[in-house]
């Protein structure tokens, strides 16, 4: 399984790394609400990359009857859709190849139908785990606290590239949300840093908080995946980059067009594009002092 899932990912490596233009042209319409700023972004930075005439349409546009039907009469080869509205509504497309973005955990939604492609609205554990490194390059030992049915696969992904890197993740497992704050003690002295995963289960209630006073108390940084979570006490956060997810998106477009793959893992990436927010006033009162090229290669930092 292991060998199948990187000889997939070299293959998707090599055809993101392919120029836009190797892929044959085709009018691709993108469902999406403009309104989102990072929405926005995405598309804006899709137009500029892509070898294609691109059309915006909106959800509610999207959503009247006879979708494929009326999109195949305007010419369109191919669709991406970006966020929860945008994914309804092309949910009963079977011939049109439809790339979907902006949605959480997708890999079953892409492997249901081999029209269906997919990028991740998350960063690889190989992507965040780099970034942990650099951010904090004298910890080794990695606390991670998650709910197996939530987040089980990610988990065991980030243990295969967490020994690739000589680091080691120590991990606990919950199943409900009250469970986190004796899972965390057991933690302490164990970890050097905590990561924060977008897991519903241990987010849940008063859990960030709890996260947010122990870290403090203990002096164990926590690392996540959104900025919201630095502004509120976490010292630093890698989260999408929205103009990088609209440019993958357009070097996807070759692969859309072309034969269907049958494999759901040849037809679903990560989102590769990141940017670093810290907090250097948290940090401080922590004793955690950023190397100058990290504070350089971050997109925010919080003083």
């Amino acid at each position: 399984m292991l060998k199948r899932r990187l000889a997939v990912f070299i293959g998707t490596l090599l055809l993101l790394a392919a120029p836009v233009h190797a892929g044959p042209a085709g009018e691709v319409a993108v469902i999406c609400d403009q309104e989102p700023v990072p929405y926005r972004l995405l598309v804006e930075s899709l137009k500029d990359a892509c070898n294609c005439t691109v059309r915006v349409i909106s959800p509610e546009d999207a959503a009247r009857e006879g979708l494929e039907r009326r999109l195949k009469a305007d010419g369109v080869r191919a669709v991406v859709a970006v966020g929860m509205q945008a994914r309804a509504t092309v949910e009963g497309l079977r011939d049109l190849p439809v790339l979907l973005t902006m949605v959480p955990r997708i890999l079953p939604w892409v492997a249901a139908q081999t029209n269906r492609f997919g990028i991740e609205m998350s960063l690889s554990p190989r992507q965040h785990l780099d970034t942990l490194r650099r951010v904090f390059p004298r910890a080794s030992r990695i606390g991670l606290i998650f709910d197996p049915a939530q987040t089980g696969d990610y988990v065991r992904e980030a243990r295969a590239a967490a020994s690739a890197l000589n680091l080691k993740l120590v991990t606990r497992e919950i199943a409900r949300p009250g469970e986190l704050s004796r899972r965390f003690e057991e933690l302490r002295d164990q970890v050097d840093v905590f990561w924060l995963l977008p897991d519903q289960t241990v987010l849940q209630g008063e859990n960030l908080d709890i996260l947010l006073l122990a870290s403090f108390e203990s002096r164990i940084p926590i690392y996540g995946f959104a900025r919201k979570y630095v502004e509120l006490g976490a010292i630093a956060a890698a989260h999408l980059n929205p103009a990088e997810l609209g440019d993958q998106a357009a070097r996807m477009v070759p692969l859309l067009l072309s034969t269907p793959a049958d494999a759901a893992l040849s037809r679903w990436v990560y989102a590769r594009g990141t940017q670093l927010v810290l907090n250097q006033k948290v940090a401080r009162k922590m004793g955690i002092i950023f190397d100058p090229d990290v504070l350089e290669a971050a997109a925010d930092v919080l003083r």
